[in-house]
C-alpha cells in the first residue's frame, strides 16, 4: 500500500506543475479551441492513471525478475550466455518502452509516413540490445567507462557528418537515445546489471550499475543514423494531420504485441533457470497485467489528447506576431517539468551519497532544472531561427567528454546516466508535440528536422551539470 501511495504521489507532483502552466497559457496566450483543450485534459487524466498503473506493474513484477535473471546468468559460468541474453533483454525491454512508441509515432506523423513507426522501434531496440551487451562486457572486463564513451560518441559524430545519412535522421537519432532511458528500460536494465555485477568476484553492484544506461543509450543513436542511410526523406515532406482512427482497442492490441517478447523471455527463464514458486509467478503475472493496462492508457492518452492539443498550441504560438514568446515559455515548461520529475530526485539522492553530502540536494535539483530549462529554450531558438542541431550538440559533447577526465569516476557514470532522467513523460509526450506544431507553421521550417532534437538537448543538460559539480567536488577535496 505504501508503494501505491508513493507512486500516486510521484505522478501527481510530476503532472500538476506543468498542467498549471498549460492552463494559464491557454487562457492568456494560446487560446486553442475548447474542444481540443478538453481533449488535453482527458488525455492528461489517461496519461496520469496509465503511468501510475504502469509504474506499479514494473515495480511489482518486472524489476525483481530482472535482478533475479541478472544474478542467475553468471552462475552458469558461460559468458556467451550472459552476452546473448543481455542483447535479447535489451531488445525486448525497448520494444515495450512507452516513450519509444511515443517518439516513433511523432516521427511517423511528421514524416507523413515516410519513416514507419515499426521500423524505427525495431531499429532503436536493436541498437539498445547491442549496447546492453557491450555494457556487460565492460562489467566483466572492468575496462574504464571513459574508453567506451569516447569511442561511442566518436562513432556517432562520424556517422552524423557522413553525406549518406539523411539530414532529417540526425535529430531523430539523438532523440532516440534519450527516449530509451524511460520508465521501463532504465530500472529494468539497472536491475539486470546490478544482478550480474553482484555475483562477480570483487565487483560492486551499485558502482557497476552506474554507466550501464549511459552506454546502452549510445546504441539507438548509432542504429538510427545507420537507418538514415536507408531512408532518404524528400525535402518537400508534409506533416500528417494525425491518426483519426486511433482507438483504445487498437492501442491495447499494439501494446500486447509490444509486451509479448518480454513475456516469452520470462516464460523461458522460468522453466530454464528461475523456477519460481506459484505465488511469485502470480505476482509477476499481475505486474505484467498492470503494465499492459497502464501502457495502453498512457499511449491512448498521448495520441487522443496530448498530440492534437500540443500540436495546436504550437501552431497558435507560431502564428503569433511575437512568436519569440515560445522561448521563455519553453524555459518555464522545462523548469517545472524537471523540477517535479521523480527520477531527477532519485539522481539527487545518489549524488548526495557519492559526495558525502557535500553537494546539497536542492542545489543539484535547481542546477539540473535550470539546465533543462535552458536546453528547451535553446531548442525553441533552434526552431525559430533554423539553426542546425550539431552546432549545439558537438560543442556540448566535446565539453562533456573532456570533463570526464577531470571529474571523479563515480560522477562520470552518474552524469551520463543522468542524461535520461530529465526526459520524463511530460517532456517526451507534450513539449515535443508543441515543438512539432510550432515548426510546422514557421516559414522554411521542416518539422522533421527542426521539430526533433529537443530531447537530445534535454539529455545533454544533466550530463554537463553533474560533471561540473563533480569537478567542483574534486577540486574542493
Amino acid at each position: 500500500m505504501d508503494k501505491v501511495k508513493e507512486t500516486i504521489s510521484e505522478v501527481f507532483f510530476a503532472v500538476i506543475p506543468i498542467t498549471a502552466v498549460i492552463i494559464l497559457l491557454q487562457f492568456t496566450v494560446i487560446w486553442i479551441p475548447m474542444e481540443l483543450f478538453y481533449s488535453f485534459l482527458m488525455g492528461l487524466l489517461m496519461v496520469s492513471v496509465g503511468l501510475i498503473l504502469f509504474l506499479l506493474g514494473v515495480h511489482a513484477g518486472l524489476l525483481p525478475v530482472g535482478e533475479m535473471i541478472g544474478s542467475s546468468l553468471p552462475k552458469t559460468g558461460k559468458v556467451w550466455m550472459v552476452l546473448l541474453f543481455s542483447f535479447v533483454l535489451g531488445f525486448a525491454i525497448t520494444v515495450a518502452e512507452p516513450d519509444v512508441w511515443v517518439l516513433a509515432g511523432y516521427v511517423d506523423l511528421a514524416s507523413g509516413g515516410s519513416i514507419p513507426r515499426v521500423a524505427l522501434i525495431l531499429t532503436v531496440a536493436l541498437g539498445l540490445g547491442l549496447f546492453v551487451m557491450i555494457s556487460m562486457i565492460r562489467i566483466i572486463t572492468e575496462i574504464s567507462i571513459n574508453y567506451f564513451l569516447v569511442a561511442g560518441y566518436t562513432i556517432i559524430f562520424t556517422l552524423a557528418f557522413l553525406p549518406q545519412v539523411s539530414e532529417a535522421m540526425i535529430p531523430i537519432s539523438f532523440d532516440a537515445g534519450g527516449v530509451t532511458t524511460g520508465p521501463m528500460a532504465v530500472p529494468f536494465i539497472l536491475a539486470f546489471g546490478v544482478g550480474v555485477a553482484s555475483v562477480l568476484k570483487n565487483r560492486s553492484g551499485s558502482q557497476d550499475g552506474f554507466g550501464l544506461v549511459a552506454l546502452a543509450s549510445i546504441g539507438p543513436v548509432i542504429a538510427v543514423l545507420i537507418l538514415g542511410m536507408v531512408y532518404q526523406i524528400p525535402d518537400d515532406i508534409e506533416m500528417d494531420a494525425g491518426d483519426k482512427t486511433y482507438t483504445l482497442l487498437g492501442t491495447l492490441i499494439e501494446v500486447s504485441i509490444a509486451l509479448s517478447p518480454l513475456v516469452i523471455f520470462f516464460i523461458f527463464f522460468q522453466f530454464y533457470m528461475l523456477k519460481l514458486k506459484l505465488k511469485q509467478v502470480l505476482s509477476l503475472g499481475a505486474g505484467i497485467l498492470f503494465t499492459l493496462a497502464g501502457m495502453t492508457l498512457f499511449l491512448y492518452g498521448v495520441h487522443s489528447g496530448f498530440q492534437p492539443a500540443g500540436t495546436a498550441m504550437g501552431n497558435n504560438l507560431g502564428e503569433l506576431s511575437y512568436s519569440w514568446i515560445i522561448i521563455p515559455i519553453g524555459f518555464v515548461l522545462g523548469f517545472v517539468a524537471t523540477f517535479a520529475e521523480p527520477a531527477v530526485r532519485v539522481l539527487n539522492d545518489e549524488v548526495d551519497k557519492v559526495s558525502s553530502g557535500y553537494i546539497p540536494k536542492k542545489v543539484m535539483l535547481l542546477t539540473i532544472s535550470t539546465g533543462v530549462a535552458i536546453s528547451i529554450a535553446l531548442a525553441m531558438i533552434r526552431i525559430l531561427y533554423g539553426i542546425e542541431l550539431v552546432y549545439f550538440l558537438v560543442p556540448g559533447y566535446v565539453i562533456a567528454l573532456t570533463l570526464i577526465y577531470f571529474s571523479g569516476k563515480d560522477f562520470t557514470s552518474i552524469a551520463f546516466d543522468a542524461g535520461g532522467v530529465a526526459t520524463g513523460p511530460m517532456t517526451v509526450t507534450f513539449i515535443v508535440a508543441i515543438a512539432l506544431g510550432f515548426s510546422d507553421v514557421k516559414p522554411e521550417s521542416n518539422p522533421l528536422i527542426e521539430g526533433f532534437g529537443m530531447i537530445s538537448l534535454v539529455a545533454l543538460a544533466p550530463i554537463l551539470s553533474v560533471l561540473i559539480l563533480g569537478l567542483l567536488y574534486k577540486s574542493k577535496n
